[in-house]
């Protein structure tokens, strides 16, 4: 009988130290959540200067139509002034680098 109690201590303070340590882990993970609820999602920026930068060199370096110029000047307006969200920027980016980009497929040597 000894050896029950002895059993029924020890699985209680083990179920205590582990609730203990989940509650202290739930709030360190609340507040990171909290503190970077305002920071733009950091591989949605970088994304975004990918495509920007395919975009500008494909507009330097080739005739791209003019009104896929005006759209991506329209969305980076549209963008700045916050008329926009980012993860909308982002769609019409891929959008638009999809139409000015030539497939590889279609370039014949």
């Amino acid at each position: 009988m000894d050896a029950f109690y002895f059993f029924v201590i020890l699985g209680s303070a083990a179920v205590f130290l582990i609730l203990y340590f989940d509650k202290q882990q739930r709030r360190k993970v609340n507040q990171i959540l909290h503190q970077t609820n305002d920071v733009e999602p950091l591989l949605l920026m970088q994304s975004l200067g990918q495509k920007l930068d395919r975009l500008n060199s494909v507009f330097n370096n080739t005739s791209a139509p003019s009104n896929a110029e005006q759209q991506f000047q329209k969305l980076t307006s549209d963008y700045k002034s916050g008329r926009i969200s980012i993860a909308t920027y982002n769609k019409h980016l891929s959008e638009l680098l999809r139409m000015v980009e030539v497939p590889k497929q279609e370039i014949r040597y």
